[in-house]
């Protein structure tokens, strides 16, 4: 899922895994010729965190950011909508600037990533789990910086342990194995609650406080304290909820 640019021409995923421990060299900064250049021409996945700390960067809901700054695609491998970050007529992403990105503190989970990708290997083969790979666009100079890391100092660097964390059970539904096998196809109804679950937090905020929804599910009081008063809670609790509503794996059962 990981995808930040297409350009013409050659594939610029260089075909070796890396690990944790890998190492490669990378610096981005505006002394750079290329700065700002792998910000056009740009496809950007959002994850549900993603959704939530932009939304709140720019002061507005849940619901108007995605109405305002994305549109939905189907993937057919998960048969789950996501979104996509809508671009400008020319291709660039609407929140650089010419000082560079102008939400940087909090950008997309595949920007952190850039100049990695990470992949998930499906569990039927001999080897499962992540893996990542080095993106090496043509025009990026920042790999000739002396600047070294490894995969995991990156990671680090660029906080993607908590965005992994908090977007975990997320990664979990959309990487089941009963979608990805073609096991089952959400229906509508599965679909809106999937959208509402994982990206608009405002709606699911209203959804769980102001309609039937705790007097079907059994949530305990601590729980219940924690979501009114903790955005991110309330997102890790919507993709739990989630898990029961769409596979039947309840952490919260209905009463």
């Amino acid at each position: 899922m990981e995808e930040t640019s297409k350009q013409p021409g050659k594939n610029p995923i260089e075909p070796v895994r890396m690990n944790p421990d890998s190492k490669f060299r990378f610096s981005c900064h505006e002394g750079l010729e290329c700065f700002r250049e792998c910000c056009g021409k740009i496809t950007i996945f959002l994850t549900p965190y993603d959704v939530l700390r932009i939304k709140n960067r720019l002061g507005i809901t849940s619901a108007e950011f995605l109405s305002l700054y994305t549109r939905i695609v189907d993937l057919k491998s998960t048969k789950l909508p996501f979104f996509l970050l809508n671009v400008t007529e020319d291709g660039k992403c609407p929140f650089v600037g010419e000082g560079g990105c102008n939400i940087y503190a909090d950008r997309p989970l595949v920007c952190r990533y850039y100049p990695i990708g990470l992949g998930v290997l499906k569990s039927t083969e001999e080897e499962s789990g992540d893996f990542y790979f080095r993106i090496k666009e043509p025009f990026c100079k920042g790999f000739e910086e002396d600047k070294e890391w490894t995969v995991r100092q990156w990671r680090e660097s660029q906080e993607i342990d908590r965005y992994d964390f908090i977007n975990k059970n997320w990664f979990e539904i959309v990487l089941n194995k009963k979608l990805l096998a073609g096991d089952m196809e959400p229906d509508e109804k599965s679909q809106r609650l999937y959208m509402l679950g994982s990206f608009d937090t405002d709606s699911f905020r209203n959804f769980v406080f102001e309609s039937r929804f705790l007097d079907l599910y059994d949530v305990d009081e601590v729980t219940i304290e924690m979501i009114k008063e903790d955005e991110v809670e309330l997102l890790k609790f919507a993709h739990k909820w989630l898990k029961g509503v769409l596979f039947g794996e309840y952490v919260y059962p209905r009463r």
